[in-house]
């Protein structure tokens, strides 16, 4: 627990942040929709369109302006995923391979503290407030929901489902950051690296819904296991998504472990 509150001062500020802004999206979102209709002035600016660019963005994008699409859009937004996933890269980034830059990391070894116990800790303690930021945006999304539509327990099932897949992608985030982590001795070059993947996971991921030669490319794709438009219209499993993101995890981890396990500190 000493640890635990030892990482929580280090980011108190960024991840207290993350929680009131995430949570304050979500919020704003569904208010939003909930409130107004523009369903009806979309279908017109539509209609004006190309039909190319109405089969491309017709259905997907009308499905954002109900209550369910919005919600489901809200977890998924650009913002929202560049908060989180700096969270899930600066925790073990600064306290695996920033610290041992600075020689902090060699002090802490120095006292009778096992290595995978010392690493765990700090997996785990990204691991909870990774949860408690992403609870707190779908407690915000439900109460919003709630205020301004109509709650049913179908959609507080279904909010939950993705924001457990959205959970696990961020972990799966922090798990590769850890690994990379493992190898360096300096956090700067660690977050740029995991951020440099996550981005071109992210790009490539779009890039294949939209030119049928990368569509190849997704089973690959780790964005391809979080799509929550798709889990709150049934089209998506969460079992699978869910599933694959935990093997990568597990692999992430484990491979991260045995490596600081066996590496020179400072490294």
């Amino acid at each position: 627990m000493a640890y635990f509150h030892f990482i929580w001062k280090s980011h108190r500020s960024f991840l207290l942040f993350s929680m009131v802004f995430v949570s304050l999206f979500q919020f704003l979102i569904l208010k939003i929709v909930t409130t107004f209709d523009y369903s009806a002035v979309i279908k017109f600016m539509l209609q004006q369109l190309p039909d190319d660019v109405q089969s491309m963005l017709g259905e997907g994008f009308l499905s954002l302006l109900t209550v369910n699409g919005a919600a489901a859009f809200g977890l998924n937004h650009p913002l929202v995923l560049v908060i989180l996933s700096i969270g899930a890269i600066m925790i073990p980034s600064r306290h695996i391979a920033g610290e041992a830059e600075t020689g902090t990391l060699e002090l802490v070894l120095s006292f009778p503290v096992k290595r995978t116990r010392l690493l765990l800790n700090l997996y785990l303690s990204g691991v909870v407030f990774l949860f408690l930021t992403i609870f707190f945006a779908v407690c915000a999304s439900l109460l919003s929901i709630h205020i301004f539509h109509q709650l049913t327990t179908a959609l507080a099932v279904k909010m939950a489902l993705i924001g457990c897949n959205l959970w696990l992608l961020t972990v799966f985030i922090m798990s590769l950051t850890t690994l990379i982590s493992s190898f360096e001795k300096e956090g700067n070059r660690v977050g740029i690296r995991a951020a440099g993947i996550m981005l071109v996971f992210y790009l490539l991921y779009y890039l294949s819904t939209l030119w049928k030669a990368l569509e190849f490319t997704r089973p690959f794709n780790i964005f391809t296991y979080y799509q929550p438009e798709k889990l709150m219209s049934g089209q998506r499993s969460f079992l699978l998504n869910g599933g694959v993101l935990s093997v990568l995890i597990l692999l992430c981890l484990f491979a991260g472990m045995i490596q600081f396990n066996h590496r020179d500190i400072p490294g």
